[in-house]
């Protein structure tokens, strides 16, 4: 019994443990192979926030620049891995992945959905259990979407610029829902969506978040209240205590003034502020610094030099220097008032330096005497600069905001105030306050520089009550303008301006290399454009420069056509050296876009990189051997005003050649001057901002066209009348642009026209492209509607191009009467589309509408003529 007993138990043992080995083995083989569950989790989670991370760099680092490169250059320029121009933190991939997220999706909107993925990525790396991560994902997404579209309906009902917030879906669902709903309904749905996202993610009742709101806020107004009751009465007090100390000082001063009249029979005539006084020990004065041993030339051949006025040194018990520097000795902060630079002047009207080419040619530049001089010098009015300072300090210490101490320096349009602020003091406690200090100050504008570059202070810049003109003769006849003219160290030497300094501001167009001007009507853009033609004209050779000018408003460069046989570079088949129909004007931008075609070939065959080195190897005898094509190649300087009026028109036909040339023309010495007084985005587009570093922006109508012109405000803060900020690169400096009247463009474009020229410079024929002019032999009359002579009659009848007079007229639907127009337009009868205006009509009465339609061939004019 014992053995049965022991063989009928052995059979389950035995099946039970092979049960529990087979069970083990794959746990073995899992643990083996060293990728559990648990291991694999943390990998993914691990991956999944540095997914997030690079996402959120590449979005937050988003620049258009960069999308403008990625959209107009090729891929094997863009996989350089030599390239550092992009401004994305991820370079190359950082940006085409910014580009796919903002530009092509919803914008910065899609960072929500990116916090989404970085939750999950922690979420399995801390192994727990994502129970809120679906409904928060699918949240996210929906957030970003309808914020997206929020941010598109006011991009395209506000023209806010917010392309960056909205992305291309977001502004194209936005105005899908717009043209359903119209604007109004297509706001509130958007307007809901995104309030009912908010309430899905905030997970809270209501009504009890609104009462805890409440009273949040009546707990800050009473704390604040208490705050500021508490502040006045110390502020009253330290107020009358100031006013006592100031009254004691006044009488004080009046007290040695006194003494100094009885003792003097003389009083010292009031003396002008040095250009940079320097401070001696606590109080400083006015000595003018030590000039150069060697003389300043004179101004003129022909003129005598005015002698440069030498100011007395100032005693400090002088009286007067109390209403130029502030005493120390009270509670107020040290003050300092900068007058104006004193820029040594020359004679520009001395030899100058020619070119190879132009020895053969006499040419006499034109006299600095055809310049009117400036009224008079500026005088700094120290009552208007002590009101100001005081009105600065009072309002400042309104709001408990210390200063240590001020400098004010006198510019020509602005005075800037240069701020210490004590320490512990916030910059953006001082420049939230733009506009109290404006309204305090009662100024059309103020500008804050926060901080100035290079200076630890503050600068608030005040429009002066008197401002000073300053004339293009007080730029040109300085030793900077000659020496940049003859020395060569500019090719393309542009005056700009006058800093608040006082400084002559001058800079090279070969450099920038292109320049962008641009700002409203009557802000003095038009004025900068002639003294930069003018400009040229005083410092360059006819040999050595051309311009093509392009002027749609007909009126504004039509001064310079006498200079056709001097500057004037022109098409082969073009009869007029100011180019004023838009579509001539496209002609004429492809052309020069053949002509830098044809520069770069003649200077690959020379072996040379630049225009300049071009020039000097031609000028030294080392490509005659390459043969006769090789000749001297002048800069050429394309001038378009206005540009707002080509874009409307023909934006397709302009937009593209400008930024071609734009982007290579530099080193053939082709320079773009493009001025608007329209400066919006669809003016002044990406593709065109994109290739013009250096810009010059007027006084604007609002901060988003600042914005559009110099990527920032300030713009629309100036007070006009040639007062600019001019942006090269990175750094934006606020000039006072000089002033050019019409009669002495004139006089300097008759000068020059009396002499012998060597007629225009030649560019390719316009029709280079192959382009066939519309209205042309190339028109095929057997394509015509049948109604196209009935409708020919009533447009001239009429004298108005529009298509709705067709439907009225010829009962037709708007298709035909459409395709109409458009066939009256391809035969010449009527111009371009206007936007809402109607067409111009181009043929005068019903008897030259025959005539045009019908002409006598050349048999039938035979008989009659005989």
């Amino acid at each position: 019994m014992s053995a049965e007993r022991r063989s009928a138990v052995r059979p389950p043992t035995s099946v039970s443990s092979t049960r529990s080995r087979s069970k083990k083995r794959p746990a073995k083989k899992k643990a083996a192979s060293g990728f559990s569950t648990q291991r694999k989790r943390e990998i993914l989670g691990i991956l999944l926030i540095a997914l997030a991370v690079l996402a959120g760099l590449a979005v937050l680092t988003f620049s258009a620049a960069d999308d403008g490169r990625l959209a107009n250059e090729n891929w094997d320029s863009l996989m350089d891995p030599g390239d550092n121009r992009f401004d994305n933190l991820l370079g190359f991939v950082g940006a085409t992945l910014a580009r796919a997220l903002v530009s092509g999706l919803v914008g910065y909107p899609v960072l929500l959905p990116i916090a989404a993925l970085l939750a999950w990525g922690w979420v399995l790396l801390r192994q727990k259990t994502p129970i809120f991560l679906p409904t928060l994902t699918g949240l996210s997404l929906a957030g970003a979407l309808f914020v997206a579209c929020f941010f598109g309906w006011f991009d395209a009902q506000m023209d806010a610029d917010l392309a960056a917030w909205s992305g291309d879906l977001g502004l194209g669902i936005a105005g899908w829902l717009t043209s359903v709903l119209k604007p109004v309904g297509s706001f509130i749905v958007l307007l809901v969506s995104v309030l009912v996202t908010l309430l899905l993610v905030w997970d809270r009742d209501i009504q009890t978040s609104l009462d805890r709101a409440e009273g949040a806020v009546t707990s800050l107004r009473s704390g604040l209240a208490e705050s500021w009751a508490t502040y006045r009465a110390g502020a009253a007090e330290r107020k009358q205590l100031r006013a006592s100390a100031r009254e004691e000082a006044r009488a004080e001063r009046e007290a040695r003034r006194a003494d100094a009249a009885s003792a003097k029979p003389a009083p010292k005539p009031k003396p002008k502020p040095a250009p940079r006084p320097a401070p001696a020990a606590s109080v400083p004065t006015r000595t003018e610094p030590e000039r150069p041993s060697t003389p300043a030339a004179a101004p003129f051949a022909d003129v005598p030099p005015k002698p440069a006025p030498t100011l007395t040194p100032i005693d400090a018990d002088d009286p007067l220097l109390d209403d130029l520097i502030l005493d120390e000795r009270g509670d107020g902060p040290a003050f300092h008032v900068t007058g104006p630079v004193e820029e040594a002047t020359a004679d520009l009207d001395a030899a100058r330096g020619t070119t190879a080419d132009a020895a053969s040619l006499p040419y006499v530049f034109p006299s600095i005497e055809l310049l009117e001089e400036s009224d008079s010098d500026q005088e700094v009015d120290f009552d208007e600069i002590e009101d100001n300072k005081q009105v600065l300090l009072d309002k400042l210490e309104t709001y408990n905001i210390q200063i240590d101490a001020i400098e004010a320096v006198v510019g020509p349009t602005v005075t800037r105030y240069e701020l210490t602020p004590a320490p512990g003091v916030k910059i953006s406690r001082i420049t939230a306050l733009e506009d109290d200090l404006a309204m305090a100050l009662a100024a059309p504008g103020i500008r804050i520089i926060a901080p100035i570059p290079g200076k630890s202070s503050i600068g608030v810049e005040i429009p002066n009550r008197t401002r000073e003109m300053v004339r293009l003769r007080q730029l040109l006849a300085t030793a900077k303008f000659r020496d940049a003219a003859r020395s060569g160290k500019m090719a393309l030497p542009v005056p700009i301006g006058k800093t608040i300094e006082g400084e002559v501001f001058i800079e090279d167009l070969a450099k920038m290399p292109h320049l962008l001007v641009a700002g409203a009507t009557g802000s003095g853009k038009s004025v900068g454009v002639n003294a930069l033609i003018v400009g040229l004209l005083y410092a360059k050779h006819p040999a050595d420069l051309k311009f093509v000018m392009v002027d749609p408003k007909k009126i504004e460069l039509n001064g310079y056509a006498e200079l056709l046989n001097h500057f004037s570079a022109m098409p082969e088949d073009s009869d007029d050296p100011i180019i004023t129909d838009f579509m001539e004007a496209a002609a004429v931008l492809r052309s020069c876009e053949r002509e830098m075609e044809i520069r770069y070939d003649l200077l690959a065959e020379a072996g040379v990189r630049g225009i300049g080195e071009y020039n000097k190897k031609l000028a030294a005898g080392k490509l005659e051997a390459l043969g006769d094509k090789h000749r001297h190649l002048p800069y050429i300087v394309v001038i378009v005003d206005e540009l707002a009026d080509l874009m409307m028109t023909s934006a397709k036909e302009v937009e593209a050649p400008i930024a071609r040339l734009a982007q290579m023309a530099r080193a053939i010495g082709i320079h773009l001057v493009l001025a608007t007084q329209r400066p919006s985005v669809d003016v002044i587009t990406g593709l065109i901002k994109a290739n013009f570093p250096s810009r010059m922006a007027y006084q604007t109508s609002s901060k988003i066209d600042s914005r559009t012109i110099i990527d920032g405000g300030g713009a629309q803060q100036l007070v006009g009348n040639g007062d600019l900020l001019h942006m090269n690169g990175s750094r934006l400096t606020r000039l006072q642009g000089p002033f050019v009247g019409v009669d002495e463009v004139d006089a300097i474009a008759g000068f020059i026209a009396s002499q012998e020229g060597a007629g225009p410079y030649l560019l390719p024929p316009m029709d280079a492209t192959g382009d066939a002019p519309k209205g042309s032999a190339g028109d095929s009359s057997e394509d015509r509607d049948d109604l196209f002579e009935d409708a020919a009659k009533v447009i001239v009848r009429s004298q108005q191009g529009s298509v709705s007079l067709l439907q009225r007229k010829l009962s037709v639907g708007y298709t035909r009467a459409a395709r109409l127009v458009d066939q009256l337009e391809d035969a010449g009868i009527v111009g371009p589309f206007e936007g809402s205006k109607a067409r111009d009509v181009l043929i005068p009465d019903e008897f030259a509408l025959e005539t045009h339609l019908n002409p006598a061939a050349p048999g039938e004019s035979a008989d009659v003529d005989a």
